[in-house]
């Protein structure tokens, strides 16, 4: 199916249910998978009441069944455990649920002080009571709450995906930005205004673009050309947006699935032999792909660091983001 796709100009300061047929006669219940993968399902706490004309009359109380439920072999995790990262993926290479219940997991600098990064009890995508998750708010004015993780290994192809929730009072239209993968020394975190030269970063953030409230990719790389003063001049990132109606208007107050991949592509010396990718998929639907991108000129410059971010320019309600679910990999997470 041919998708049409929109480069949006960036600008400087913004940015089966397959209903079971077992008896639903008890609180919990268990579905086993062929597979072996096993799924804990909690109770619903709404009782329906179902009149059954048996001989003796007796009304039953009966619980409702589970609604929305999706078992897809390939990408089902455990909803029984808020810490799916306790059964971690061959192809995983990092995972935090932030059941861990402390930050030292995580690589930041500024040590993550609760007043911007807040782990909080929080039903979270799986709704399971208990759970944790992280909460980014950003003080007053300009500045940013974020996340760094340096992973083990640096990547020439490298998928990251995280549930995120923007709260309720939350303002799409204040400019910001996200965050995502990273190629590159950590002091080019954050980085913007320069075009970067190939052999030093490149990076790409997802964040809600703040007039069509859709997720999109900014994007800094060596062939970005959509926002520069002059071909050698000053610079800012490129934006690329799924502007169908596959890529939804984001609503504050529910989680969303989001997973990104990067991929360097051969490096070179010039944009005519560029094959660098970057893709996103939202719910488990994908959003791109965008191809042919220069992203290096070097072998040396491979992905090398997760980082979740919100940024605002300025002036910006006090609600941000909440996040759960947080998996880099090899190969495709998916969403559960």
């Amino acid at each position: 199916m041919k998708v049409d796709y929109l480069m949006l100009p960036a600008k400087q300061s913004n940015q089966s249910q397959k209903q079971s047929s077992v008896s639903y006669s008890t609180c919990k219940m268990k579905i086993s998978l062929i597979s072996t993968l096993h799924q804990h399902l909690r109770c619903r706490s709404i009782l329906v009441l179902m009149a059954v004309s048996l001989s003796n009359g007796i009304v039953f109380a009966v619980p409702k069944p589970p609604e929305n439920l999706t078992v897809d072999g390939s990408n089902v995790t455990d909803q029984s455990s808020p810490n799916e990262c306790s059964n971690m993926k061959p192809n995983w290479v990092f995972c935090s649920s932030f059941e861990e219940g402390n930050k030292n997991i995580w690589d930041d600098y500024d040590g993550n002080p609760d007043s911007t990064n807040l782990i909080m009890k929080e039903p979270g995508p799986a709704g399971i009571t208990g759970n944790n998750v992280m909460r980014l708010r950003v003080p007053p004015g300009r500045g940013i709450a974020d996340l760094v993780k340096v992973l083990p290994q640096s990547y020439d192809k490298l998928y990251a995906r995280w549930y995120v929730q923007w709260e309720p009072g939350y303002d799409f239209n204040t400019p910001n930005h996200g965050g995502g993968l990273h190629a590159g020394g950590r002091g080019y975190l954050g980085r913007s205004d320069f075009r970067p030269t190939g052999n030093d970063w490149f990076t790409g953030w997802i964040e809600p673009e703040t007039s069509l409230h859709k997720l999109y990719v900014y994007s800094y790389y060596r062939g970005m050309n959509m926002d520069c003063v002059d071909p050698n001049g000053q610079c800012w990132g490129d934006s690329f947006i799924n502007n169908t109606s596959q890529n939804p208007v984001l609503n504050t107050g529910r989680w969303y699935c989001v997973e990104m991949m990067m991929e360097a592509g051969t490096p070179t010396n010039n944009l005519s032999n560029a094959n660098g990718t970057i893709n996103f998929w939202l719910d488990g639907k994908e959003m791109g792909p965008w191809t042919n991108l220069w992203l290096r000129t070097t072998p040396d410059l491979k992905i090398n660091i997760l980082w979740l971010s919100l940024f605002h320019h300025g002036q910006h309600p006090v609600e941000g983001i909440m996040l759960d679910n947080v998996v880099a990999s090899t190969t495709r997470i998916g969403c559960f």
